[in-house]
């Protein structure tokens, strides 16, 4: 069995969390019209793992690349089946390559952090934007810290800024801190105080969103 390497930096660390949540978000209640999908979810919130992956691995034999992808997970973490990294890469490199982006997106989060593989910044880098320029809230966010630290890529600030700011439009407040922040002192834009201040009532208005 691969062990996970740690970590110190935020950038994934509670997405990687994903051995469930990333995958399991928005969970409802099922009726006999829903998808095996989102039956396979909803087995999750009762925490019956095993029936919850059979789901999975039958809407995925036809085709459904959110399950794919969850099956994927699953096999990497463990849950409801002996861990397999091979087998879950297995699954989630075949949704990713199928331009999904909840599985770039997940697939970048592995190898960033080297799990069942070793870490890689510039293939994280590659699937990571592949899924934010897909529009995937939470690699946006995450394509903005890589280009803030120069992981995976040449340190962009601007770049950083561009990213940060569309995820900070569509309700993300870390980027909503970070844009606060850029327009305070000038990283990567120009400072506007009054777009700093801005920026501090929608975190504010986030927060509350948020309780």
């Amino acid at each position: 069995m691969n062990k996970y390497k740690a970590n110190p930096i935020k950038f994934f660390v509670m997405k990687l969390l994903f051995l469930i949540t990333i995958l399991f978000v928005t969970l409802m209640p099922v009726s006999a019209e829903d998808s095996l999908y989102e039956r396979g979810k909803d087995l999750v919130k009762q925490k019956d793992y095993e029936k919850a992956l059979k789901a999975f691995e039958l809407a995925s034999d036809i085709g459904d690349l959110d399950a794919m992808t969850a099956v994927g997970v699953m096999y990497i973490g463990g849950i409801g089946i002996q861990q397999n990294d091979e087998k879950g890469l297995e699954y989630i490199k075949n949704a990713a390559k199928q331009s999904h982006p909840k599985a770039q997106y997940t697939l970048g989060a592995i190898y960033y952090l080297g799990v069942g593989v070793p870490s890689d910044f510039k293939e994280a880098f590659s699937w990571i934007s592949l899924s934010a320029n897909q529009g995937y809230l939470d690699a946006q966010h995450n394509l903005a810290e890589m280009y803030e630290t120069g992981k995976g890529v040449s340190q962009n600030l601007e770049k950083a800024y561009e990213y940060y700011i569309l995820a900070a439009r569509r309700g993300n407040l870390d980027s909503q801190i970070k844009v606060a922040k850029m327009y305070k002192e000038g990283i990567g834009t120009e400072k506007d105080m009054s777009k700093s201040d801005y920026w501090l009532k929608k975190i504010e208005e986030s927060k509350v969103k948020s309780q």
